[in-house]
């Protein structure tokens, strides 16, 4: 379950001339890094800051998570932190030990992590990801996740809808693309299978993934899966995922 935190940030470098942005690197970092949401409300008082974050877990702004960005930081602020309640609107997150695969699939407007346990389908906290791309944060599934929910924005708004349906849809897309090299590369660091989650669109218009029965990519038949919750088909060589239900139907535009 997602928590609701406070931090308390007060600033030791006393010569910066804009404290603030001290602050806001800060959480940005821990942003990255998966310790904390993007959507963190910040106080100003007369000698320090409080920020209001949502949080992975109880221990997931402790210091055994910290990356070399946020280490550093620390030598020009300092924080103390307390867990204050669970957040109301926060589904529980993965707590399985072991992963037989992992999901990506973004949703749209959800600010959580985007990698789900094949297991359970829940989502896992990225501070539980090694990174990728030789990375010390989560840089790239962040930023995927926010560029996926800018094309459904787009399209959500009924602008470019050819582009915006091709680039959710079709497998072959730029956005798929991006997808799977992300998919790849995680599946080098964890050595379990890692499937990108594709919407229904580009084939069988107006059916769902329960009426597919080959990948659109290669031709081969898809493998159903009857054990987790985040996705019902996959191409074990493409490593593609389909659902029988998906927010959007993208079959009416």
């Amino acid at each position: 379950m997602y928590k609701i935190g406070r931090m308390k940030i007060t600033i030791k470098d006393q010569t910066c001339d804009n404290p603030i942005d001290l602050v806001e690197d800060l959480l940005s970092m821990l942003y990255k890094n998966g310790q904390i949401l993007i959507n963190y409300i910040v106080e100003k008082h007369n000698c320090f800051y409080i920020a209001t974050v949502t949080t992975t877990d109880d221990d997931s702004i402790e210091a055994k998570y910290f990356n070399v960005y946020i280490r550093n930081i620390l030598e020009k602020v300092e924080f103390t932190y307390e867990i204050i309640s669970d957040d109301g609107f926060a589904s529980d997150s993965c707590q399985c030990q072991e992963h037989s695969f992992y999901v990506l699939g973004t949703y749209y407007g959800d600010d959580s992590s985007p990698v789900l346990c094949g297991d359970c389908g829940k989502e896992i906290p990225l501070i539980k990801l090694p990174y990728i791309f030789s990375e010390d944060e989560h840089f790239s599934i962040l930023s995927y996740q926010r560029m996926y929910n800018s094309v459904v924005d787009v399209w959500m708004s009924s602008l470019s809808d050819r582009f915006t349906k091709r680039q959710l849809t079709y497998y072959d897309s730029q956005l798929t693309k991006r997808g799977l090299e992300i998919c790849h590369e995680l599946e080098s660091k964890v050595g379990k299978p890692v499937y990108f989650l594709l919407p229904v669109g580009e084939f069988e218009i107006n059916k769902t993934a329960e009426n597919i029965v080959n990948c659109p990519k290669c031709g081969g038949e898809l493998n159903v899966l009857e054990s987790t919750e985040c996705v019902d088909k996959v191409c074990h060589s493409c490593r593609l995922g389909y659902i029988d239900q998906h927010m959007f139907d993208f079959s009416k535009k």
